[in-house]
């Protein structure tokens, strides 16, 4: 699916995954299933999207620091 844009291998699965994670939560949120959830349950949602956002930068990063590494994936 990303493959056109991203290119083959890893990075593109790993982004498309991520995708679909943030966007299932952020429609969690706007929904109110997160409603009435213990604070800890909640902070840990939240530090596991911040986790992701930070993995989705790294590999942005790393693709554009090393363009000879997008050959392998």
């Amino acid at each position: 699916m990303g493959e056109t844009k991203i290119g083959n291998g890893a990075s593109s699965w790993t982004l498309h995954m991520a995708t679909i994670i943030l966007t299932a939560n952020l429609w969690g949120f706007y929904r109110k299933e997160w409603k009435g959830v213990a604070k800890s349950t909640y902070n840990t949602i939240l530090i596991g999207i911040g986790a992701i956002l930070l993995s989705v930068i790294v590999i942005g990063v790393a693709k554009w620091l090393y363009p000879e590494l997008n050959a392998l994936g």
